[in-house]
Order: structure tokens, then C-alpha cells, then sequence
């Protein structure tokens, strides 16, 4: 059964009138990108095999892993982009029974299909699971985001929370699609631009921005413009969400614009500024202006960022408050790494001071393929999925074998 909230249509029907997005920015020509400067790069290591770390599979048998989330009891539930969220045991055992699947709805292309997935702070006590996914309107393709009741261990009802975000029709990509709910319980959503550039500037359009609901699905009292689910934009295609243990500052990973306006790559990390503009697609690079958000890192050539997420267990004390980031590049492969950044400096916490790229050799030789979801588990490992079989360019070996979730521990 599926019910609707009545804020379902709120990504159409927005109605604030008018909004400034900053000083001058009325005087920038529609199609017209300033090229801002390259934020200072810190140091950068390539490590094939990480010392003082192993890595084991953990789980198989998947396709597109897409998010992982850990459940209280230490199992894990899976999104796989094709349309199918999975259960897994603690000690990784696949449930052959998915626990919900949509993949007669789903839009399954490119970068769309079932993405988000996120639990209610206090599950199971209130048993509410939520996903995002790309389905065909009759306009087209569209993303929704769905509260999904367990019932005897299995999805339920579906009620839908925020209907018609964007999605590309063509290609499948730009849809976004993290969900997070942070420390003050409200669900933080980031959605992409669809390759339409300018609604990441419209705060009547929550496509290319971060969304923040209730758990719910109402618009919180205090969201930055009332009645208005945005809570920051000015992005691209965000892929995940992630708050610094040190600063409580959320950081995000976003898609440069390879291939539009001869700019290439300009893939970045953000950290988000609530009711700011993040740039996109005024600029790209850190031009300065007071009136956006810059990057703190600015990739040129293309690093792609997926998943993001900091560690802070106490599992592996030398990675606490370094941020992990996913990277998705597919062609030339030494872009599909595990890309692991330090924050050293005390008298600047958010500044990095060093960049790692796991299990990736520098000369395109890549030991996983692409990466994708990343989840820290009970027992303080780090569990990375990877996303080989998502339709991009993978190599005879990822053929022969399917998507898996990696466990990382201290090297016996």
C-alpha cells in the first residue's frame, strides 16, 4: 500500500517568488562560468595496499552497492541502485530475500535507480526506513523520497514524503541521492542539477541543493527560508553527506563539470553553509567572492567524489577525524580509489594537510575498481561497497565477478 504526504508535490510547487542569490550575481550572463583558483593542494600519496591494514570480503553477490547502513542489532541493510534494498548478518550472510525491492518501478540508467537510504534515529522502536529513488512519470524520469514501515521484517506501506525531483532523461544522471539524518534529527537530502544547470540558483527548485525535512516529512520551523525544504544550494551533483566529529561542519562531496564548456573535472569538497550558495553554476574553483561558498578541495583532472564519511572509532585510531571519500572515476582508472583525507592542523580544523589514495598504484592500476558506499560498522571497521557493475566501462575481471561489500581492519 502506498499513501501520500501532503507535502508530496512540494519539489513543484514551490511558490516564494523572487530570491537574490547574492551581490552581482544579477549581472553574470545565464551560461556564463567564472573560473576561480585552485584551493591549495596538500600533499598526495598513492598506497596500493595501505600499511598496517588488511582487507577482506566481507560479502558478494551484489550489484551497484550504492549505500550501506548498519542496523542496532549489527546487521546491515543495503541499497543496490538496480532497485532492491538487502539485509545482511553480522558476520556476512546474504538474506536471499530482499527486504524491499522497487525494480518494477525503478529507473535503473546511468546514475539513477534506488540511492538513498537511511534509518530513523530511533529504529526499530519507531520502524520507519527511508529511500530515494528514480521512477518514469508520465513526463518522465523523477526522483521521490519514500518512508517505508518495517512490518515482520520486511518493508510495508510506503508513503511518500517529497515527490518530483529532478532527473535527467537522457542518461539517467545528476539525480543525487544521499539521505542523512543528523545529530538534530531531521533528514538531510542531497539532490542533483539533472544537467540543468540553473535550477541549482532557483530556491523555488530543490534540485542541486541539500533538502532538509522532519523525519515526518515536513518543512522544520527553522529551515533557513520558510516553508522551503532547501537548507543550502549551488551544487551539482552531490553524492554524499558527512558531519566532522572535531567542528560538527558538514561535508559534502560534489561532481565538477567534466565535459560542459571545455572547463573539465573542478570536483570538489564542500563544506555546506546553511540558507549559502555553494557557487554552482555561477563558478567553479574558489573565486573569492563572499557571497558563496568556496571549496576547501578542488580536483583537477576529474576525482569524481561518491560516498563520504569521517572515522571516529576507536577500532583504528590513527584514521579518527580523517574524512574517507569514494572515488568513482571510471576512465582512466586511476581514478577508482579510496581517497583518504588528513586534517592535522589544530589551529585549523577543517584545513586538509594531507591526501592518501588507497588501493590504487598511480599508474591506472586499480586493486577494487569503482568504489562507492562507505559505512564505519559496530566493531569499528570500515566497509566500503563497489559499484563495477553499474554499466560504466568495467574491465574483463569486474565482468566475471559480482559487486561486494570490502571490510578494513588492522593488518593482523
Amino acid at each position: 500500500m502506498t499513501t501520500f504526504h501532503p507535502v508530496k508535490r512540494l519539489a513543484l510547487a514551490l511558490t516564494l517568488g523572487s530570491v537574490l542569490l547574492g551581490a552581482g550575481s544579477a549581472a553574470i550572463a545565464q551560461n556564463e562560468i567564472i573560473r576561480g583558483a585552485i584551493p591549495p593542494m596538500p600533499e598526495i600519496s598513492y598506497h596500493p595496499s595501505p600499511a598496517g591494514f588488511q582487507v577482506d570480503e566481507f560479502v558478494s553477490d551484489l550489484q551497484v552497492v550504492w549505500t550501506i547502513r548498519f542496523l542496532p542489532d549489527g546487521r546491515l541493510m543495503v541499497a543496490e541502485r538496480p532497485g532492491r534494498v538487502r539485509l545482511i548478518s553480522a558476520d556476512g550472510v546474504l538474506d536471499p530475500q530482499p527486504w524491499l525491492s522497487v525494480e518494477d518501478r525503478v529507473f535503473f540508467q546511468g546514475e539513477s535507480g534506488l540511492t538513498g537510504l537511511a534509518l530513523h534515529p530511533d529504529y526499530p522502536a519507531v520502524p520507519w526506513v527511508y529511500v530515494m529513488y528514480t521512477y518514469i512519470s508520465d513526463s518522465g524520469p523523477l526522483n521521490r523520497i519514500s518512508r517505508f514501515t518495517e512490518v515482520n521484517g520486511r518493508a510495508g506501506d510506503e508513503t511518500v514524503l517529497l515527490d518530483g525531483l529532478a532527473a535527467q532523461a537522457r542518461g539517467g544522471s545528476h539525480s543525487g541521492g544521499t539521505l542523512q539524518f543528523g545529530s538534530d534529527g531531521m533528514l538531510y537530502i542531497a539532490t542533483g542539477d539533472a544537467f540543468e544547470r540553473q535550477r541549482s540558483n532557483d530556491l523555488n527548485d530543490p534540485a542541486g541543493a541539500v533538502l532538509r525535512l522532519t523525519p515526518e516529512g515536513t518543512v522544520p520551523a527553522d529551515n533557513p527560508w520558510p516553508g522551503n525544504p532547501i537548507w543550502a544550494h549551488g551544487l551539482r551533483n552531490p553524492h554524499g553527506l558527512a558531519w566532522q566529529p572535531s567542528t560538527g561542519r558538514l561535508f559534502t562531496g560534489d561532481h565538477g563539470p567534466t565535459g560542459e564548456d571545455q572547463l573539465m573535472a573542478h570536483d570538489r569538497i564542500v563544506i555546506l553553509e546553511g540558507s549559502r550558495h555553494h557557487g554552482w553554476p555561477i563558478m567553479v574553483g574558489a573565486a573569492g567572492n563572499p557571497d558563496y561558498v568556496d571549496p576547501i578541495l578542488t580536483f583537477v583532472p576529474s576525482s569524481p567524489p561518491g560516498d563520504v564519511m569521517f572515522y571516529s572509532a576507536d577500532l583504528m585510531p590513527s584514521l579518527q577525524n580523517d574524512l574517507f571519500v569514494s572515488v568513482l572515476g571510471f576512465q582512466p582508472a586511476e581514478r577508482q580509489n579510496l581517497m583518504r583525507i588528513r586534517f592535522q592542523d589544530p589551529a585549523n580544523p577543517t584545513r586538509p594537510t594531507a591526501i592518501e589514495r588507497w588501493f590504487n598504484d598511480e599508474n591506472g592500476n586499480s586493486v577494487y575498481g569503482r568504489l562507492r558506499a562507505l559505512a564505519t560498522g559496530p566493531d569499528g571497521a570500515i566497509y566500503v561497497g563497489t559499484s563495477n557493475h553499474d554499466g560504466r566501462q568495467m574491465n574483463a575481471s569486474q565482468r566475471e565477478r559480482p559487486d561486494r561489500i570490502l571490510r578494513i581492519t588492522p593488518a593482523n
